[in-house]
């Protein structure tokens, strides 16, 4: 680029000088007004002018992206985290087109942290909620393996602990897997009969939910075009949620574009905008395996990958009642 302005500006000056020399000697070549060596000692003192004047002016147009350029090749070279990188300010206010290029690299490198900080708190809930499981597995095995006097009823509320920790980080490598789903892939749109779905979801949940004395119902019709295994997944997580906090009762409902979920527990504790942040949630911390403030994350973005978004509201039972709008 350099290269490219310096020759430009040096033909800019050359040019119309030679173009007006040439010309007067071409209309009037017997006239005296100049002489053919006084020509070519102009000529050649032209070129080294348009050199000159060209190699100032490129230096000076290009002052403020060179020192651009710089900072960019001494942050890359630079020991510091990624955290502490910034771009130094400039030493005189750069020109608008260069303000915004820098505008854009700041912008960049907030974007970056963003990314980063949700790459360790990725890395951090995972190392938790898949450490905390496993670990109770092992326990578990190794009370089982020595335990041999204990009862079979005993024996049986181990194994169902077992098999509620494991359920736990079964579903957190469900939500992963989706949410890799979501991001390299487009929704598989299909006519999906909505009650029919909430009927196959209450099924799966019955066994959880009659385990804690709590009741599922469904109610509603209605139809939508959606992606029948991310939906799944989307009302999945708000059962789960539910089945943590509800006192004694749970519906599924659904309407045409829509779906439910409400629950008669103590309703939501922050803004659904904060909760359904990845990983994010301080409330959710202590939570067993497989929320870590993923679950309603994957909601959400179900929801926004079909058109739609996802509501909170006052529901009659007055716990938590989150809506699914698709499209």
């Amino acid at each position: 680029m350099r290269q490219r302005l310096f020759w430009i500006i040096a033909a800019l000056i050359f040019l119309p000088n030679c173009v007006f020399i040439l010309g007067m000697w071409w209309l009037d070549p017997q006239s005296n007004f100049l002489s053919i060596g006084v020509r070519v000692g102009w000529l050649l003192l032209l070129v080294l002018i348009a050199l000159l004047v060209g190699s100032l002016l490129t230096s000076a147009l290009l002052r403020p992206l060179t020192e651009l350029t710089r900072a960019v090749t001494y942050m890359r070279g630079s020991q510091r985290t990624l955290a502490e990188l910034s771009l130094p300010r400039p030493s005189e206010p750069p020109p608008l087109e260069i303000a915004e290029l820098r505008s854009g690299i700041e912008e960049l490198l907030a974007h970056i942290k963003e990314l980063l900080e949700a790459r360790e708190a990725l890395f951090a809930t995972l190392a938790h909620d898949l450490k905390t499981p496993l670990l109770a597995g092992l326990r578990a095995l190794e009370y089982l393996e020595q335990a041999d006097t204990i009862g079979a009823q005993q024996r049986k509320q181990v194994l169902h602990e077992l098999w509620l920790e494991l359920s736990g980080a079964y579903q957190l490598v469900e939500n992963l897997l989706t949410a890799s789903r979501m991001e390299n892939q487009r929704p598989q749109l299909e006519p999906i009969l909505l009650l029919s779905l909430l009927e196959n979801m209450r099924l799966r949940f019955q066994r959880r939910a009659s385990e804690k004395g709590v009741t599922l119902v469904v109610s509603g019709l209605g139809q939508a075009r959606a992606d029948r295994y991310l939906l799944e997944r989307a009302l999945s997580n708000l059962i789960d949620n539910a089945l943590r906090f509800t006192r004694s009762r749970i519906v599924l409902r659904c309407g045409e574009g829509w779906v439910e979920v409400e629950d008669d527990g103590p309703g939501l504790k922050e803004p659904l905008e904060q909760l359904s942040q990845p990983f994010r949630s301080q409330r959710l911390r202590g939570i067993r395996a497989g929320s870590a403030g993923l679950g309603l994350f994957i909601v959400r973005r179900v929801a926004e990958l079909h058109g739609g978004s996802l509501h909170s509201s006052q529901g009659p039972l007055g716990g938590a009642c989150l809506r699914i709008r698709l499209g």
